[in-house]
């Protein structure tokens, strides 16, 4: 990975917009090696020599949905894509946004937006992390576009803190599973809607408190990919500072705005 803004400007857009899209920080062999790990892990489960990742996430599908639902648990664990999103440039430029030691949220994850849309999240914003802010880093597979769908953000939304949210899904009757939190009608709407178009091997930093949201893919038997990673300065993470604390903090039930960190 290499980052072609400077940190100054990189911090600059992300404290003025909320984010801060990065131009092509991803190389194509980078890109070929994360697609290919993917790609690797659903031959592993239906061997047939597929060379193209999209088609096999399809055939994966098909073949046994539970197993695709498995590969999704994995594939987030990959050695490649962890090796890209814990690159010194992004460690480095992350410190430099919290002026402190960050740390990692989780395991990092990948999502996966195929024709179906089931999983596609409402607006919300970065809660449940180890501090009350954090960096989100998110980076396509491949283009984003009104065709494939892909990341809109509520412009200026990270100017107001962090607004209530609620714990559940609107779309649970197609079969959602998982309990996710989102913000009503009547947050998002105050707030331009931007549907982000992010190209392969770009990516978008952003702070936990910009509100924004996935937008549908209207292509047949395609499927976005996107790796993520969260940042959360060390100094401002209440577990390492109060014994009552929870590690990570809770999605309900706390005022974000008045946390001490």
């Amino acid at each position: 990975m290499k980052l072609k803004k400077s940190n100054s400007e990189i911090i600059k857009e992300i404290k003025n917009k909320g984010y801060c899209v990065l131009e092509n920080c991803f190389n194509s062999e980078e890109l070929d090696e994360m697609r290919g790990s993917l790609l690797d892990a659903l031959n592993y489960i239906q061997p047939d020599g597929e060379t193209d990742l999209q088609k096999k996430y399809y055939k994966v599908r098909k073949y046994d949905r539970k197993l695709k639902g498995n590969w999704y648990d994995i594939a987030g664990r990959d050695i490649n894509l962890l090796t890209q999103l814990h690159s010194p440039s992004l460690i480095k430029v992350t410190k430099e946004f919290f002026n402190s030691r960050v740390i990692y949220s989780g395991r990092p994850c990948i999502g996966v937006y195929d024709d179906e849309n089931v999983h596609l999240l409402e607006p919300h914003q970065e809660t449940s992390q180890l501090s009350v802010d954090s960096l989100l880093f998110w980076a396509p597979l491949y283009d984003t576009n009104k065709d494939s769908g892909g990341l809109a953000v509520y412009e200026d939304s990270h100017r107001h803190g962090y607004f209530d949210h609620t714990l559940d899904h609107p779309d649970k009757d197609k079969g959602w599973t998982k309990q996710y939190t989102h913000v009503s009608k009547e947050i998002s709407s105050k707030f331009k809607r931007k549907e982000l178009e992010v190209k392969a091997g770009s990516a978008v930093l952003m702070i936990s408190s910009c509100l924004h949201c996935g937008y549908p893919n209207k292509t047949k038997e395609s499927v976005r990919i996107t790796i993520c990673e969260r940042f959360n300065p060390l100094q401002k993470i209440p577990y390492l500072k109060d014994p009552k604390a929870t590690m990570k903090i809770p999605y309900m039930g706390v005022d974000y705005n008045k946390i001490s960190d």
